[in-house]
């Protein structure tokens, strides 16, 4: 998970400069107490980094002279093919131009939680400084004309292999989390929902590495000993009780992380904690809360030294409706290039192997809650709630078909709705349809649900990405709804797109 200090931490939208991308919103938060940390024993990929990204810039030097004057039959000035002592000399120095360029600008930070494409995006920043400085020096040297060409070509490919180092060794940083390697071990500070969400988060992603120690909250009884009004926490998570003071639990059970998850009315609490943490040299980050803060596109701002947060409106609206409109038109054309074959094989598969139509028609909830016909390839028996009417899918659901168990499990059914993109009823990234019957539902249970029908419905979703499917709450999923309508861009929308096959090929909640 990323590590930020001040109020940029709270503020740090969904794209832009090196805090874009952050992969999961909930468990960003403000640190305000640096600390000692477990994962101080991951250093070492540090150094990874930093070897690979100079092998990455020289092999990509050598590369480009090898295909600029050897293999790509451009003529050479001249006709004479330059000294490669010459380019040989200078690929190092660019190696070492880039990674002090990486150095200065924090590109080196062990980031938890931070996914691949994150990273190569939020690095482009540096990339470019490097270009700049690179052009600067080959301008200044006078004794040997170097290709811009060359120097271009090593660029591309260096970018490439730099994607490919950085995903081989964050790869294996998530594996050592995994298994327990340089973890932290994290104390829930609260009760109630915030709580909840933080700690089912970090038990879900253990390649963040935190490892949940327990939850604190404040109840009656001895110090160690759970409060008997609270519940809801996952099975084996000790719950200790603050009666006793919050040193003992941390000493107890050698805390290096602590996360106050507590209400928004809550300050001098927080304070006092944070303190008492800082005391005991615990790194403390507060999570804001969920439901009023962290979906209200916060923005950083200062004044007089002052930091503040500012709470802007929703981004889709006015000539961003219009970016985004021709967005999803260029980009299903391009997406139906390639599922057009693939409909027709699989709707060959669904009519053939059971009865009933191919496709299915059903009725969702679109933009400012206007009913739709939403398009999909059937896969469940036809007629399959005829008898138990409208109800959630399950994962022993008996009413799929055989095909329609593949079809599900790759997500492949949504297919059809890039018809409804066409239509302009759907959006290609949104908060996923829901059928009348259950919006009327959870309209009544969830706040600010009506909220994430201000916008299109999509066939891939901020929620999707973030495996949060049939199996998560419906709260926590309207909760990444939100953050998407609130900090959209058409960069965010991308970066959506590109993480959905990847997580239709490993998520573990589609059925």
């Amino acid at each position: 998970m990323p590590e930020r200090s001040g109020a940029r931490a709270v503020a740090a939208s969904a794209v832009g400069g090196t805090a874009a991308f952050t992969p999961r919103p909930l468990l960003r938060s403000l640190e305000i107490a640096p600390a000692r940390r477990s994962g101080a024993a991951l250093r070492w990929l540090v150094a990874a980094r930093v070897v690979g990204d100079a092998a990455a810039v020289v092999l990509a030097g050598l590369a480009a002279y090898a295909y600029r004057f050897h293999l790509s039959g451009i003529p050479i000035p001249g006709g004479r093919i330059p000294a490669f002592g010459a380019y040989a000399a200078a690929f190092p120095v660019l190696a070492a131009v880039w990674v002090a360029v990486f150095a200065m600008t924090g590109r080196y930070q062990l980031r938890r939680g931070q996914s691949t494409l994150d990273e190569v995006i939020g690095s482009a920043g540096a990339v470019a400084l490097v270009l700049v400085v690179a052009l600067a020096l080959e301008a200044a040297v006078h004794s040997f004309p170097y290709s811009r060409l060359v120097l271009g070509e090593t660029f591309v490919v260096a970018v490439i292999g730099f994607a490919a180092e950085r995903g081989l060794v964050r790869g294996l940083q998530s594996w050592l989390l995994r298994r327990g390697h340089g973890v932290e071990r994290t104390l829930v500070v609260g009760r109630g929902a915030i709580a909840r969400l933080v700690v089912q988060r970090l038990r879900m992603f253990p390649e963040f590495g935190y490892q949940v120690a327990g939850v604190a909250v404040s109840g009656e009884g001895d110090a160690g000993a759970a409060p008997r009004a609270e519940a809801g926490f996952p099975a084996g998570v000790p719950v200790h009780d603050l009666a006793g003071g919050l040193a003992p639990v941390l000493e107890r059970e050698r805390v290096d992380t602590v996360f106050l998850a507590l209400g928004a009315r809550e300050h001098e609490t927080i304070v006092d904690l944070a303190r008492i943490c800082a005391g005991a040299g615990v790194t403390v980050k507060v999570v804001p809360d969920v439901l009023e803060i962290m979906t209200s596109a916060a923005v950083a701002e200062e004044v007089g030294g002052v930091p503040l947060v500012s709470l802007r409106p929703s981004r889709l609206v006015g000539r961003n409706l219009v970016l985004k409109r021709g967005f999803d038109l260029v980009m299903t054309a391009l997406i139906a290039i390639l599922a057009a074959p693939c409909v027709v094989v699989l709707a060959a598969a669904v009519r053939l192997t059971s009865p009933g139509p191919a496709f299915y028609r059903q009725v969702r909830l679109g933009r400012g809650g206007r009913p739709f016909t939403v398009f999909k390839l059937r896969s469940m028996a036809h007629h399959a709630e005829a008898t138990t009417g409208p109800v959630m899918t399950r994962p022993d659901d008996e009413r799929r078909t055989g095909v329609g168990r593949f079809l599900r499990r790759f997500s492949l059914d949504e297919l059809p709705q890039l018809w409804n993109v066409v239509l302009g009823e759907m959006s290609l990234v949104g908060p996923r349809p829901e059928r009348p019957v259950f919006a009327s539902q959870f309209g009544g249970e969830v706040p600010r649900y009506a909220e994430r029908l201000e916008v299109l419905p999509g066939c891939t979703g901020w929620a999707q990405v973030n495996d949060l499917r049939q199996a998560s709450s419906i709260e926590e999923r309207v909760l990444y709804d939100l953050y998407y309508v609130e900090n959209w861009s058409l960069a965010f929308d991308l970066k959506i797109l590109l993480l959905t096959p990847w997580r239709v090929l490993f998520h573990r909640h589609a059925y």
